[in-house]
């Protein structure tokens, strides 16, 4: 046979190696965009004897695929570009090139509905074609290791057997009866377990972290356990090596990008059945933040990056031998100088300090100081009158009403160094303060134009809008940006994402930092006013 590997990067750069040392396989020759590594296979195959001819214009596709060609592998990385090679690109495309009775195996992972129109415009031709997504990563690729999930016409499905034998584990070749599709569909479902448990992992490894707990060692813990998972194992493990400073570790075994990707292909497949995977859907969404923080070319396993920057806990190696210190820091500094007893520490993360301060009538806070620039959101309700204390000046009278917003430049001007009385006979003092410490790394250059939101406040360094819903009101929810939420007035609100639906009641004083978000709907199913303020950090 004659052969035309399409694709020679981390998976199908070791199938076509595999393809080389295969008895029924006369010739073989790559074909990538990237010519280095054309060049590099073709002297390898050279080397073997089974490389084609000649090598010229090897940025063409016509080089590679003629009408002596038997079979066509294809290992893209999208059904995109699947697409495009199979039938697009003006007619210079294999429909186009390959004649009547030639194979076309197609091992990317892509959705069976693709599968099975891709079988039929290839079968009008009179070439076969075969749905052959694969598992395993590129070291198992290149030692024949790998699982294949091969579906389509059993006859040439037997035919092509022997390549299958090169590439894969005995044991792990499948055939999957019902025809082309098949095979996709048995990955979709593989790929929804594998992103599953890459997410969950990751938020395991940070719970533990933010928890106190010595990472390493609950790793090792859950290894041995009930609770572990081949994915948890090995991407785990990368989680907590991660330093960022080790060229070994930056290399990319599977990009973050690919389980978008996949996990999208599982979640529209799961639309057309009408079967919720909401599990799934909210693995998308991590996969998604990641993305959005610019690690979508990092390996997979640096999706646990998206739960560090929410939480604030580390799980990397560099962090493994702090993790203890890192929560006791966190509780010690809510008795420490700039954090005094009336001031509760609710968030802390790289971008933000958030503290709820409430006092009783006619209380008073002690010193404190604030030396990084601030929003205060008062959610007093009706309003309260205060006596601020500010260090080297007279006190001072002051009203403050409820949801009312204010910006202290307090780090680009001069710490504030203060101490506040609730002058109140019968209203509890409440406010938010929210530190504005780092800009994160996904920002909007333009300010938000959304349904039921307002500007209410900008400054250098942050926007804030006012989220308002009538009962029964629904919006969709699209924030291009890294923010924090503070709600103003309470309600029940029901989330929708895709298939996923939940329903929480949301209470005055409830605040959150968010990763980007878009394509959800919120509605407020009570039958009062929802009011919630969204924070963009510039």
């Amino acid at each position: 046979m004659i052969v035309t590997v399409i694709g020679l990067g981390a998976m199908g750069g070791g199938m076509a190696r595999r393809l080389l040392v295969c008895d029924s396989v006369d010739e073989v020759s790559g074909f990538d965009l990237n010519s280095d590594v054309v060049i590099k296979f073709y002297n390898e195959a050279k080397e073997l004897g089974k490389a084609t001819s000649l090598l010229s214009n090897i940025l063409s596709i016509n080089h590679f695929v003629d009408t002596s060609t038997d079979i066509v592998l294809i290992v893209l990385v999208n059904e995109a570009q699947c697409q495009s090679i199979c039938f697009e690109n003006n007619g210079n495309n294999l429909k186009g090139l390959m004649r009547s009775g030639t194979t076309v195996i197609v091992s990317s992972t892509v959705t069976p509905a693709w599968s099975r129109q891709a079988a039929e415009k290839f079968g009008k031709k009179g070439i076969q074609f075969l749905d052959c997504p694969v598992s395993g990563g590129p070291v198992r690729a290149l030692s024949g290791e790998i699982t294949i999930m091969a579906s389509g016409d059993a006859d040439v499905l037997e035919s092509v057997d022997p390549l299958f034998q090169s590439m894969g584990k005995e044991k792990e070749i499948h055939i999957i009866t019902g025809g082309a599709g098949m095979g996709s569909t048995v990955k979709m479902v593989h790929q929804l377990l594998a992103g599953v448990h890459i997410a969950v992992a990751a938020e395991a490894l940070a719970l533990a972290a933010k928890a106190g707990l010595d990472v390493k060692q609950l790793y090792e813990i859950v290894k041995g356990a009930a609770g572990a998972s081949w994915m948890f194992c090995d991407r785990g493990q990368r989680m907590i090596d991660y330093t960022g400073g080790n060229p070994e570790q930056e290399k990319v075994k599977s990009a973050l990008a690919i389980f978008v990707k996949d996990m999208d292909i599982v979640y529209s497949s799961a639309k057309e059945l009408r079967c919720p995977v909401p599990i799934a859907s909210a693995a998308l969404q991590q996969f998604i933040g990641g993305c959005a923080l610019g690690l979508d070319k990092k390996d997979d396993s640096q999706v646990v990056k998206v739960y560090e920057t929410l939480s604030g806990a580390c799980v990397s190696a560099s962090s493994l031998s702090t993790a203890q210190s890192i929560y006791q820091q966190q509780s010690q500094s809510k008795e420490g100088d700039n954090v005094e007893k009336h001031h509760h520490l609710v968030i802390s993360n790289e971008f933000t300090r958030v503290m709820r301060a409430k006092m009783n009538p006619k209380e008073t806070a002690g010193a404190h100081k604030h030396s990084e620039d601030s929003l205060y959101f008062f959610l007093a309700e009706g309003g309260l009158n205060i006596e601020n204390h500010v260090k080297g000046c007279d006190p001072a009278y002051d009203r403050v009403e409820f949801g009312e917003v204010r910006y202290g430049t307090h780090r680009s001007d001069n710490p504030l160094i203060h101490r506040v009385t609730n002058m109140e006979d019968d209203k509890h003092f409440f406010c938010i303060d929210a530190e504005v410490l780092r800009t994160p790394p996904i920002t909007s250059s333009v300010e938000l134009v959304a349904e039921c939101h307002k500007l209410m406040k900008t400054r250098d360094r942050c926007r804030v809008y006012l989220l308002a819903l009538r009962p029964g009101q629904s919006v969709m929810v699209n924030y291009p940006f890294f923010y924090l939420s503070v709600v103003v007035k309470s309600a029940k609100i029901k989330t929708e994402i895709g298939t996923l639906s939940w329903e929480t009641t949301r209470q005055v004083g409830d605040v959150e930092w968010n990763s980007p978000s878009i394509g959800s709907s919120i509605t407020n199913t009570s039958n009062t006013v929802y009011e919630q303020y969204i924070s963009e950090w510039c």
